[in-house]
């Protein structure tokens, strides 16, 4: 089946495919904003649930396909900053739990941003890694935005430092969880290679600049709200 041929591990960083999969979520959130008046109750409920749904169905999915390839793998433990966002934006389009949602948007908008830009995958278009990577890290990362701009859910920068204070912590408690069980997750142990140039000059420091810069980016997540 096309979808599952290896044939398309030929992805490339920033390639047309890549490109074009940015400029889609670019445009679907541009349209949250021209539409955001003329969605009805009914409308809500129903884009909302969906994409929780859609999201859940893309992720359990993978998760077969990955046993189907080699068998389990503590990389598909739900740990890291992206897993986590995903299921709990699933829960809170579901729920609309504004609570819910202060904690997670920055954790949802700077891990999908870095994720998507980044692009940590080998697969390209049709393959479903390509669909299940870029839909996933899009949906969660418009499901807040959605929340934010059209349900009209707030967030105060008592929140920004709230949700940095949780990764914070959560961070430290994954740090040798990620040793024990010979996993990265939240880049804890290695940025992708995309990006480590940036902290070289750090050295064995790395990690503290990498923490450094996502409390940043939290910042520059919250200037325009």
């Amino acid at each position: 089946m096309f979808l599952f041929d290896n044939l398309y591990e030929t992805f490339q960083w920033f390639g047309i495919e890549h490109s074009i999969a940015l400029v889609f979520f670019l445009l679907l959130f541009i349209g949250i904003i021209i539409f955001k008046n003329r969605i009805t109750p009914r409308i809500d409920l129903i884009l909302r649930r969906s994409i929780a749904i859609l999201m859940i169905v893309l992720e359990w999915t993978f998760y077969a396909w990955s046993l189907s390839r080699g068998g389990f793998q503590t990389s598909l433990l739900p740990f890291g900053v992206c897993a986590i966002s995903m299921y709990v934006t699933a829960y809170t389009l579901w729920t609309k739990n504004e609570k819910v949602f202060k904690i997670i948007f920055p954790w949802a908008i700077a891990g999908a941003l870095i994720s998507l830009i980044v692009a940590d995958q080998t697969f390209s278009f049709p393959h479903f890694r390509f669909i299940h990577y870029f839909g996933n890290h899009g949906f969660f990362m418009l499901g807040n935005l959605y929340l934010l701009i059209v349900s009209k859910f707030t967030i105060t920068y008592k929140d920004i430092l709230k949700s940095s204070l949780i990764l914070f912590i959560y961070a430290l408690i994954m740090y040798p969880i990620n040793f024990l069980i010979d996993a990265n997750h939240l880049f804890l142990r290695e940025v992708p290679s995309e990006v480590a140039p940036m902290y070289a000059f750090l050295e064995d420091f790395w990690m503290i600049g990498f923490m450094i810069s996502i409390f940043l980016l939290f910042q520059i997540i919250y200037l325009p709200i």
